[in-house]
């Protein structure tokens, strides 16, 4: 069943990065969009909710003059804040860190985050009581759900649509890392199987009819992200980096620049 049209994005945002599959590129997302906010001076607290493994907090968390990553981060200046949503003593600072009353709070969340969130207030049973407590902060929730080419990357925009209806703004990022064309995402966008019969597209089409935005992000030639992944580093910061030969820094420049563009597409959703 679709979910209801959102209503319109409050003044302050709690952004979830999501999908209950892992390996869809959820954290090149969320590297990519603190770059954007950094670079266009906006206010946003950024978090990583893998337990103090993720790559957000790796590339992005300050570190002290040896280059070494600080424990203590701090989101408010420049750190990446970062606790583990699947522990039972971590997964309420999902809520509790509203508390800073920052403008923005992106987190970045770990594969099959859904279920965690519904413990958080509603014992498992349902969201609701998540989504009051949201909004008794001021906040507004804005889900962007990250989309590959498997079936499991569309079924849990599905599931993040029901959980939430149209008590928040739902965002898809078709991450074409996983292909170019709209054929290279069957189960997003739909196909046609050998019998001739019409199969997938269904919940895109559920999607945007419930008032959800779809953008395409850009794919990095491989080569070049495997170098950049492994400076731990921002996207930003490794535009200079001599470990890249110019032509990678060509290609990530290319990349940065259309991730931008995707951003600038909903940044009246994103607080951007």
């Amino acid at each position: 069943m679709a979910a209801p049209k959102a209503t319109s994005t409050p003044k302050k945002i709690l952004a979830l990065i999501t999908n209950n599959k892992g390996g869809v590129g959820k954290s090149v997302i969320a590297r990519v969009m603190a770059d954007v906010f950094r670079g266009a001076n906006k206010s946003a607290q950024f978090y990583d909710t893998d337990g103090g493994t993720g790559s957000l907090l790796l590339s992005y968390g300050s570190r002290d003059s040896n280059g070494s990553l600080l424990k203590d981060q701090d989101p408010a200046n420049g750190g990446i804040g970062w606790f583990d949503i699947r522990s039972d003593k971590d997964r309420a600072k999902l809520l509790d860190n509203l508390s800073s009353n920052a403008p923005v709070i992106v987190c970045d969340m770990a594969g099959g985050s859904l279920a965690e969130i519904s413990r958080i207030v509603d014992d498992g049973d349902g969201f609701d009581g998540f989504i009051d407590a949201v909004e008794a902060q001021g906040y507004g929730l804005v889900i962007i759900n990250v989309v590959s080419n498997v079936q499991g990357a569309t079924t849990s925009v599905r599931d993040y649509m029901g959980a939430f209806g149209g008590r928040a703004q739902q965002i898809v990022v078709v991450n074409k890392a996983w292909g170019k064309d709209e054929s290279d995402f069957p189960f997003w966008y739909g196909f046609t199987n050998s019998e001739g019969q019409q199969k997938g597209g269904k919940t895109r089409a559920d999607f945007l009819a419930a008032g959800g935005v779809e953008v395409h992000f850009p794919a990095l030639q491989s080569g070049t992200f495997a170098k950049v992944d492994a400076l731990q580093v921002p996207f930003s910061a490794a535009a200079d980096n001599p470990d890249l030969s110019i032509t990678e820094r060509a290609h990530l420049s290319k990349f940065m620049k259309a991730a931008r563009e995707a951003f600038l597409e909903i940044k009246d959703k994103i607080g951007l």
